[in-house]
């Protein structure tokens, strides 16, 4: 089973898709960096610099506040549109390093040969690990690098809740964190949209044991992700906290985000991925 395992881990990350993903998410990354310190922190520092100027006498003396570190990070900074772009893309981005690998090996016969040499179960758990892998990777990678460039320039400190910053209040999840310790809060997030990475690139194994179309596999996950961010949520905005498409934003848009909420739904999912792999390949002919 390790071996097995260990082949399919090797073939993920060092595919061309794998690579094309992680150069997707490091561009968006870098331009959305650029375009935070030209915009924003430039801004700010101007600020600093007009503030500084003023006499004691100025009732605006004083009244300047340094940009803080998760006003950079890509999973939260609300300036521009970057953050809402990696975050609607998020399921393509995943499944596009080894999500349709399954439908490739069945095209391509090299099924046939591993059923027959280490069986269906574990070919296709190997296989599930290393998609579930692979699409957490590329999603966690550009957090994580968005969060080591803009360590370089903006203090690792929480913001001042009175400086009207933040985006958080008192009634979301890990608001402590937020304003305490914005790394460990970036850190949290970061395991979130790693595990979901995974969620949404294994469906696209699970499509292939019903739909025998490379783009069909591509844009599934996308289209149920865009069903929950804009149709469920439309209609059920109760249930947001169940909502994977709306606690997925570090940047927490609604207030009944709960931990409870996120571990519930991921458990229920993942549960439900695993029965839907078995019966959705537990019988196809090879032959």
């Amino acid at each position: 089973m390790c071996t097995i395992v260990q082949t399919e881990l090797k073939k993920a990350f060092s595919s061309f898709c794998f690579l094309f993903s992680l150069l997707f998410g490091a561009v968006t990354c870098i331009l959305q960096s650029l375009w935070f310190y030209k915009h924003v922190y430039r801004s700010n520092l101007s600020m600093l610099a007009y503030v500084s100027g003023l006499s004691n006498e100025d009732p605006k003396y004083g009244e300047w506040y340094a940009t803080r570190l998760l006003e950079g990070w890509l999973g939260c900074e609300s300036y521009s549109s970057y953050k809402s772009f990696f975050l609607l893309a998020l399921p393509l981005i995943a499944v596009i390093p080894y999500g349709i690998s399954l439908l490739q090996d069945w095209r391509s016969g090299y099924v046939m040969q591993m059923l027959v040499r280490c069986g269906r179960k574990q070919y296709i758990t190997a296989k599930s690990i290393a998609v579930f892998l692979s699409g957490g990777v590329v999603i966690a990678v550009p957090m994580l690098a968005s969060l080591i460039v803009n360590l370089c320039y903006l203090p690792a400190a929480g913001i001042d809740m009175l400086s009207m910053q933040g985006q958080l209040i008192d009634r979301n999840m890990w608001v402590n964190l937020y304003y305490d310790s914005p790394i460990v809060y970036a850190l949290c997030y970061t395991i979130v949209l790693f595990l979901y990475g995974g969620i949404y690139a294994i469906i696209s194994v699970i499509c292939t044991g019903w739909l025998d179309n490379r783009f069909a596999i591509w844009i599934f996950p996308l289209m149920l992700h865009c069903m929950l961010n804009y149709g469920v949520y439309n209609l059920f905005p109760e249930i947001s906290a169940y909502n994977p498409a709306i606690f997925l934003d570090p940047g927490q848009t609604v207030s009944s985000n709960t931990t409870f909420g996120i571990v519930v739904t991921t458990i229920v999912i993942l549960a439900v991925e695993g029965m839907l792999l078995w019966l959705s390949n537990r019988r196809r002919d090879f032959l």
